[in-house]
């Protein structure tokens, strides 16, 4: 086990990727504490880890509100005695023109994706510090890293996650505190595959699965070099690679996990055979669900 007996906190841990971290933080022997603003999600996410016989602290936080996060803090460091990990995943969305951008939408997605992330980091590394060392990963996105429409305030604060990322690293490496980036690409956090089988009769799912299997998310699967389907769990094994004494030589990093994506220029790959073998295989997903 890589993290065992360690003590890692994950923002925005009772779905998607932070539920896919906690899970394999857990199946590596760590104790951990999840946060998230839905209770029926963290509820579920603390019965899967409760299963696996792991431990588990489960609270209410809205990383937007700095007491709720240093609350956080406080209670995982008193419920099991410090703390090793902290992974600031929890973060929201926005694709609106730049000129229809709200100012409530602007200081929402700060509030949420920068100032939050800011906030954990400030309440946890005293707590890392008198571990003697630790790891603070956080999680941004293939959108801090290039462009792309109606994105600004998103961009901007996923971008501004890198940037804090390389200044704490300068800052904490004294005190054996490594701070590096996951910048995902296209995961299915939506449960697309589920969603596909929820529409077919049973005694049709393992038909399905054989022909569709690494198919059943034609809308982002051609944006990428890697003809495949990002999950969660894709990130949570770069995130116990970092979190793990594997990676005792790595700081400042920003790593993308997301199939090559950022290797294509911003006028992407989606034109001429790429996108129309997408559109095809669209269709004959569609039309397969549909005399099913």
């Amino acid at each position: 086990m890589r993290l065992k007996d360690k003590v890692a906190i994950v923002t925005g841990g009772g779905q998607g990727l932070g539920r896919g971290i906690s899970l394999q933080f857990v199946r590596e022997g760590a104790k951990v504490a999840i946060a998230q603003r839905t209770q029926e999600k963290l509820a579920q996410t603390k019965a899967d880890i409760e299963e696996l016989g792991g431990e588990v602290l489960s609270m209410e936080v809205d990383v937007g509100q700095p007491d709720q996060v240093k609350a956080l803090v406080d209670a995982t460091v008193d419920r099991f005695g410090g703390l090793d990990i902290l992974v600031n995943n929890a973060g929201v969305g926005h694709w609106i023109p730049v000129d229809e951008v709200a100012e409530t939408d602007y200081d929402r997605l700060m509030d949420t994706n920068l100032k939050g992330l800011w906030m954990g980091c400030h309440h946890a590394v005293p707590h890392l510090k008198a571990r003697g060392g630790g790891a603070i990963i956080n999680i941004s996105s293939v959108h801090g890293i290039q462009g792309g429409e109606a994105n600004t305030v998103y961009a901007a604060t996923k971008g501004g996650i890198i940037g804090v990322t390389k200044a704490l690293s300068a800052e904490l490496s004294t005190f054996n505190i490594r701070t590096n980036t996951i910048s995902p690409g296209a995961i299915d956090v939506s449960g697309a595959l589920q969603n596909c089988l929820d529409r077919i009769k049973p005694e049709h799912h393992d038909e399905f699965l054989q022909l569709f299997a690494d198919k059943y998310n034609p809308g982002s699967k051609y944006f990428q070099p890697l003809e495949t389907i990002g999950q969660p769990q894709d990130i949570a094994w770069c995130a116990v690679y970092l979190a793990s004494g594997e990676a005792r030589f790595v700081t400042g990093q920003n790593i993308a996990v997301d199939g090559g994506v950022t290797t294509y220029l911003s006028n992407g790959p989606l034109e001429g055979a790429r996108h129309d073998k997408r559109e095809a295989l669209k269709e004959e997903l569609e039309a397969w669900i549909a005399a099913h």
